[in-house]
């Protein structure tokens, strides 16, 4: 189970969300040219009549915003607390388990903010339906949803990229490449595969909520790599169309590589590489899915 404790959120996730976002936590989209307000005439007309429909204007809040997530950390230092005490007053069982599966959803949603990724949100839909039947499943089942909505209107997909469109991004990525605690090629690739997807969805937020993704090389006994003999590796990938590109400075430096190249470099059996959803942080489970455990909260290096 993943610990209930853990920062109110980190500066990195927060900033994807608020880049996002206009004050308030709010995007509206308007019918009027170039987003402008109608004029004051417009709007009364429109108030005072009953046979016009409500302003085309129409406010559109992030269900996963800065804010709402925040608002996720308080009721997950309550129920921490609650829960604390019914363990000094000795509360039935049954009473401190819904508490618990409670709990167990805030960190999961908690830890995959900032939900920028439609692929994210379906696994969240998944690991959040096997909990037990309660109207805090039913809550948050509704806000994912709720999520899936907002993606698809606020970060509409144009398609994949073009690899050059990637290799155009490159140099916005590079500072992110030594987010793995170290210099590249040191261990830290989960670290540093995140902090790239974060990136990403900086620049190119319907690219992060569409086609990005990470690729998760397993091992099946032997290590990978003869160089570096790592248990697993993962690296940020994006689906262009000119197939399926990795992000990873420690195989490539100048630009991103094809999915093939990458997997001969990590010296890995194709049947033992994953694509998973790149809000979570951690090791897909023993179904190569993302699991509960999977869902890590990312803290920067400072």
């Amino acid at each position: 189970m993943p610990a209930f404790g853990g920062s109110a959120g980190n500066a990195a996730v927060n900033a994807v969300i608020q880049r996002m976002q206009a004050p308030g936590d709010k995007r509206k989209r308007s019918g009027s040219p170039e987003g402008q307000e109608p004029s004051k005439q417009v709007r009364e007309a429109a108030s005072s009549s009953s046979d016009v429909e409500t302003s085309s204007e129409e406010e559109v809040e992030d269900p996963f915003s800065a804010r709402n997530v925040h608002q996720l950390g308080n009721e997950q230092d309550r129920l921490t607390g609650l829960l604390e005490q019914m363990d000094e007053k000795g509360a039935p069982e049954h009473i401190k388990q819904t508490v618990v599966d409670k709990l167990a959803i805030l960190s999961l949603l908690r830890n995959l903010a900032p939900m920028r990724s439609v692929e994210t949100v379906h696994e969240a839909i998944r690991l959040v339906s096997r909990k037990p039947d309660s109207p805090a499943k039913s809550k948050y089942l509704a806000k994912l949803d709720d999520q899936l909505t907002f993606l698809a209107e606020e970060l509409p997909s144009a398609g994949p990229p073009s690899a050059k469109t990637l290799q155009d991004m490159w140099p916005q990525l590079a500072p992110a490449f030594g987010s793995g605690g170290g210099q590249v090629g040191q261990d830290g690739c989960e670290d540093r595969a995140h902090a790239i997807c974060l990136s990403i969805a900086q620049r190119s937020p319907a690219i992060a909520a569409h086609q990005l993704s990470k690729q998760w090389a397993t091992s099946s006994g032997a290590r990978l790599n003869a160089s570096h003999q790592w248990n697993h590796h993962v690296a940020a990938s994006v689906t262009t169309t000119d197939g399926v590109m990795v992000i990873d400075p420690i195989f490539s430096r100048s630009g991103p590589i094809e999915l093939s190249q990458w997997i001969n470099r990590v010296q890995v059996d194709r049947r033992n590489v994953h694509q998973t959803a790149w809000g979570f942080l951690g090791k897909p489970g023993p179904d190569n899915k993302p699991d509960e455990n999977s869902a890590v909260e990312y803290v920067p290096m400072s």
